[in-house]
């Protein structure tokens, strides 16, 4: 396939609006036990105190921790762990956290323990879970030899066991910054940074069908929508005097670059999501921002001062679409957001956190 270069440039909106809320801004949780039901649970990685913590929404109370590994130094019988990323099975019962270093660790969230710790690579850190809960795929690293090749760890969760080990790009610094599935669980997308590219493996054969070229200068995230039309990658263009921030928009169905929306400076991506009508992407930055896509429009719409100069780890919305949840490490909370209002309405205290995911409680 040729490669599709042009960059359609959708420029900043005039009506970019700039929302500052600050980083303690916000006062203790007003709901607690016994105001509402559960209606999920947002899981969410700790890299510092090695653990995996669930939060109740809407009470914003976490409620369990379990321990993912219990050391920064590795010795003969401890390994070390720095949980950066999360997913859960469709079913959630199994939350899978990688540690960073060396695996993937299985938790029983029923029971609120480790059942297994899983070889996965070098450092691996983005995972994607399939919907149909058969998979979880691995952004790692593997260097069986020299030199070093970023790949795709596939995870059978039955056994959870290694089934397969998809090598994507050889090369200095390169490593895998992006992964996401297909809701027919029949693709996986993958980016690396630095780099343009967007990896599409099939998951029948678990090998790349094509490499897809976008024009930003690295990837930091990938996303689909939840229709699987569309992959959307936050990333950055490097230019003469400044480097610019984009999300191109990737057809799933052509694997063309059909749009770039501009995001502007202020902040480099880290990670993106997708509301789950599919109308608006959120990204989050390294300086605190999140930026507030239509994807209709494909047009950036506002954004959001949560942390100024901190940045922001991790990001899930609400199955009903109507919040945002938002880690962030260097103030060891959790930021909670509406999504059609953008405004913080709760704040969560929470140990360094990074990745995070949230699931259905029915």
């Amino acid at each position: 396939m040729e490669p599709h270069r042009g960059r359609v440039f959708l420029g900043l909106s005039a009506f970019v609006v700039l929302m500052s809320v600050g980083c303690g801004s916000v006062g203790p949780s007003t709901t607690g036990p016994g105001t509402a039901p559960a209606i999920a649970y947002a899981y969410v990685a700790h890299s510092q105190s090695h653990s995996l913590s669930s939060i109740e929404i809407p009470a914003d109370r976490t409620v369990s921790t379990v321990q993912v590994g219990n050391s920064s130094v590795g010795t003969a019988t401890v390994q070390p762990s720095y949980p950066q990323d999360v997913v859960v099975s469709p079913d959630g019962t199994r939350a899978y956290v990688s540690d960073g270093v060396k695996s993937v660790w299985v938790v029983d969230t029923q029971s609120n323990a480790v059942v297994a710790v899983v070889p996965a690579g070098t450092s691996p850190a983005k995972l994607a879970i399939s919907p149909d809960g058969n998979s979880v795929y691995v952004a790692t690293t593997v260097c069986a030899g020299s030199p070093c090749v970023a790949s795709v760890v596939v995870m059978g969760t039955t056994t959870n066991t290694v089934t397969s080990t998809i090598p994507v790009q050889t090369g200095s610094g390169i490593s895998l910054s992006g992964i996401t599935v297909t809701p027919d669980s029949q693709r996986v997308y993958v980016a690396a940074a630095p780099g343009s590219n967007v990896w599409a493996i099939d998951t029948a054969s678990n090998t790349i069908t094509d490499t897809i070229a976008t024009t930003n200068s690295g990837i930091s995230d990938i996303s689909i929508s939840p229709d699987g039309q569309h992959v959307y990658a936050a990333g950055w263009v490097k230019g003469v005097y400044v480097n610019t921030n984009f999300v191109d928009v990737i057809d799933t169905q052509t694997h063309d670059q059909s749009a770039a929306i501009d995001l502007g400076n202020d902040d480099v991506p880290v990670r993106i999501a997708v509301t789950p009508d599919g109308s608006q992407a959120f990204v989050i930055g390294d300086a605190g921002h999140i930026s507030v896509v239509d994807t209709v429009q494909n047009a950036l719409m506002a954004k959001i001062t949560v942390s100024p100069g901190n940045p922001l780890n991790g990001i899930a919305i609400t199955p009903d679409g109507a919040r945002m949840y938002v880690s962030c490490g260097n103030t060891s909370t959790i930021y909670v957001l509406g999504t059609s209002g953008s405004a913080v309405v709760d704040s969560i205290p929470s140990d360094h956190p990074s990745g995070l995911v949230i699931h259905s409680a029915t």
